[in-house]
């Protein structure tokens, strides 16, 4: 082990090195030391923290990225983990989740119901053993730093305080940590026996679904359009649903969004390479949610943002090709009805016979009182879930079928290694097959110019017999044909390779046209435009050559297309004296009509933006009867909007009835006394100021527990564009990757609000002002482009 000489070493970079040193001789296996196995790998720490491991095998790459992430992301790795594997409570005891009458026993019961870790060690255990030893020098790196950590000192002060013991990194806990993420940006299933029981008993005075009108489905905004795709493939898309009995495509509504990505393909930049830029937007967290980091071995040389804790990259680029993801929501969990006897406790009959369920007893130990036992019962479908899907009286038990706990044979993380060694889209494309969960859409460009589009995921067949072809509705579990039949093919999945229009865009809206029948269970977008895709779309094209510079300037927009275009009408509807329109909104539009011609800028500098980023986009069937026309929820406004935009643009005095103009004057009413603008001194402010600071809970991740330790919170720098629904919304801003692949050294990124999760390491805050001033900073890849930022360096193994 050796210290490379580096000027700038300060006595966090000193004692670093020392227990560099420790690691050598002081393991948490009994293998040899890692020089022995895995070959040179040196570690660079650039001046945002961002670890850069270069080695001579991959597997030295992962050993390096392991050891780096137990180092600056040990606690958080650790904590996330507990939270799945069902154990939080020994954390911090029968803690309240927000304001919910939900605690952290409860939330071990559920995790543990739902089998997370029991399935990815079955399913580590069945892993290629490529993959394994991939994970396993990952977890190798990961224990050894977490033991030298330990001799001098060093480990995270919540391990202490919160009397946690970091335990050895297994290749099952990679797993879990990826699953921990993405579970939130997929559905779970345990609402689908409420469905049912709510369409076969309804209660008194519920409505009923309204039947989808043909203006609800707007098929000139998916990705993937008719004439972009062969005859033939359409064919065999057909040929397939027709021969398996499956249903009709999804009509379901909103779901969680997660991001915005879009690709400009060589034919229209001025480098004849792709440009890609991806923005995954979730609330920026204490510590991110998302790992930076950059590996390169003998067959990887990838950057980009993982998960802390497992080694494989969501979002990323390699020296050709660049990829970014937005949710795509299918339904990928299903609830089937078991039928029982209480005179046969713990069996269930299966194609007429009475079969035995796994029973097990598990304890859960809770910080600060008696430990919590619970029985667990499994069938071959999954665990039986009734206690946390809503059950009522008379309702049967129900078992959990769900990606990735039913598929225990492969796991993404294959096809996750597979695109990191991508050489090309064509190989990239290779790889989705081994993309289960969670489900995603996914474009990419490459260095020669090409694009591509595909949705990824483990997509279920359901049964012919099934009620619900998309997956909404519990359904029958007794006998073979109930069970799902399998998995839609990839090659079968909505996906298209350089399009007609020489660019692609994904914001968590509509993916494929009407054309395409077989049922992916859709709950992202599945109508339509969401606000973000509708205005990426009016951007893109606005030019017909992009150089870099402008692609990226794309991620700079501010404008919300809806609340633009609501107060669009509003003018006309003032201007053409139609609706009586009441006195505050008149107040709200005179100055908002300032704020319309400026440019409709979201961002709170803008004069206006303040009262206009208060306009509600809510739009619902019981909020207006014009979503009955259009449909629900974003894709339904979307379209009523750029409906009327239509409307005015062929007649400048076009009449609205009166269900529009009602619709339209009460959400800027409501805006106007929202902001409090009806005082005389109020209305002199034409312009807004930046949002009141937040605090972002140290710890406080997406499960709800609130801060760890409030002497750990940080307060969000004064960002200006707190407009979730446009393509810059900065407190969303997770995440932003700009790759023009002519030159990847040149590529820009940032993850807020720093690489650490340790108080005492700058690299902590190391993103806070660049995200607060909407600035990026250099990602490269080679060698010679890392030495240019590098701020801390290590000798791993020589």
């Amino acid at each position: 082990m050796s210290r490379l000489f580096n000027p700038r070493m300060n006595s966090r970079s000193r004692l670093f090195s020392f227990y560099l040193v420790v690691v050598l001789t002081t393991t948490l296996s009994s293998g040899a030391a890692p020089k022995t196995k895995y070959g040179k790998i040196e570690l660079i720490q650039d001046t945002w923290g961002i670890p850069h491991v270069f080695a001579d095998t991959d597997a030295g790459a992962m050993y390096g990225l392991g050891y780096a992430t137990a180092e600056d992301r040990g606690f958080q790795m650790t904590y996330n983990l507990r939270i799945i594997q069902g154990r939080l409570a020994e954390i911090v005891g029968a803690r309240q989740r927000g304001n919910r009458k939900e605690t952290a026993v409860d939330s071990d019961r559920k995790m543990r119901t739902f089998g997370w870790e029991r399935a990815a060690e079955r399913t580590a255990a069945n892993l290629d053993r490529g993959t394994r030893q991939l994970l396993e020098a990952y977890c190798a790196g990961v224990n050894d730093s977490f033991a030298a950590q330990k001799v001098a000192g060093r480990l995270h002060p919540l391990f202490k305080k919160l009397e946690v013991e970091p335990e050895a990194w297994t290749p099952a806990d990679c797993l879990l940590s990826w699953w921990h993420l993405a579970q939130f940006f997929a559905t779970d299933g345990t609402r689908d026996l409420m469905v049912l029981r709510n369409r076969e008993h309804p209660r008194p005075g519920q409505p009923q679904p309204f039947k989808p009108g043909a203006m609800w489905f707007d098929d000139a905004t998916a990705v993937v359009q008719r004439s972009d795709v062969s005859d033939e493939w359409v064919k065999r898309v057909e040929d397939f649903r027709s021969a398996r009995g499956l249903g009709a495509g999804s009509h379901s509504g909103d779901a969680p969004k997660f991001s915005h990505a879009w690709v400009v393909g060589g034919k229209k930049t001025t480098t004849g390479a792709a440009v890609l830029v991806s923005d995954p937007q979730t609330p920026v967290r204490n510590p991110s949610l998302w790992m930076e980091f950059h590996i390169s071995g003998k067959t990887i040389n990838a950057r980009g943002i993982g998960v802390p804790g497992s080694p494989g990259l969501l979002i990323g680029f390699t020296r050709n090709v660049a990829w970014g993801l937005t949710a795509l929501g299918a339904d990928q969990a299903d609830l089937f009805r078991l039928e029982t006897d209480p005179k046969r406790p713990d069996e269930y009959r299966w194609n007429g016979k009475w079969r035995k369920m796994e029973v097990r007893t598990e304890q859960i130990k809770v910080k600060g009182a008696q430990a919590v036992e619970i029985k667990l019962r499994e069938t071959h479908l999954g665990l039986v879930a009734s206690e946390f899907c809503f059950r009522q009286p008379g309702d049967p038990e129900v078992a959990l079928k769900r990606i990735p706990m039913c598929e225990t044979d492969r796991d993404t993380i294959q096809g996750v290694f597979a695109m990191m060694r991508a050489r090309n889209a064509t190989e990239f494309v290779k790889a989705f097959d081994d993309w289960r969960f969670p489900s995603a859409n996914c474009v990419y460009g490459d260095r020669a110019g090409h694009i591509g589009y595909s949705v990824l995921g483990a997509v279920p067949m359901r049964s012919k017999q099934a009620t619900d072809s998309n997956g909404n509705e519990a359904t029958a579990g007794t006998v073979d044909l109930d069970d799902w039949q399998g998995f839609v093919p990839q090659e079968l999945l909505p996906h298209i390779v350089d399009p007609r229009a020489g660019l692609l865009l994904s914001a968590n809206h509509r993916p494929v046209g009407s054309f395409y029948k077989i049922p992916l269970g859709i709950s992202t977008g599945s109508m339509g435009d969401t606000i973000r895709s509708w205005r990426l779309r009016e951007r893109l094209d606005m030019k017909q050559k992009f150089t870099p510079a402008d692609v990226l300037d794309v991620h700079y927009d501010t404008v919300n297309a809806a609340r633009r275009e609501i107060v669009r009408l509003g003018l006309h509807l003032r201007d053409t004296k139609q609706g009586e329109l009441s006195d505050e909104a008149n107040e709200a539009l005179a100055v908002l009509e300032k704020w319309f011609k400026s440019g409709a800028s979201s961002d709170l500098k803008s004069d206006g933006a303040e009262l206009a980023t208060r306009i509600s986009t809510f739009f619902r069937f019981i909020a207006t009867p014009v979503a009955l026309k259009y449909g629900g929820g974003e894709s339904g406004l979307a379209r009523f909007l750029k409906d009327a935009a239509r409307r005015i643009a062929a007649d400048p005095k076009a009449a609205f009835d009166e269900d529009e103009c009602r619709f339209i004057s009460t959400i800027i009413e409501d805006a106007w006394i929202e902001a409090g603008l009806g005082t005389d001194a109020a209305r002199e402010r034409t312009g807004g100021k930046p949002g009141s600071a937040q605090t972002l809970g140290w710890f406080d991740t997406l499960d709800g527990f609130g801060s760890l330790d409030p002497a750990g919170d940080l307060t969000q720098p004064d960002i200006t564009c707190l407009d979730g629904q446009t393509i810059h919304s900065q407190a969303a801003q997770s995440y932003t990757q700009f790759v023009p692949l002519h030159d990847v050294d040149s590529a820009q990124t940032i993850c807020p609000i720093g690489h650490s999760d340790r108080p005492d390491v700058r690299f902590r805050t190391s993103t806070m002002n660049l995200w607060g001033a909407a600035k990026l900073h250099a990602a490269p890849l080679s060698r010679e482009g890392v030495e240019r930022i590098a701020a801390e360096r290590s000798v791993l193994s020589k």
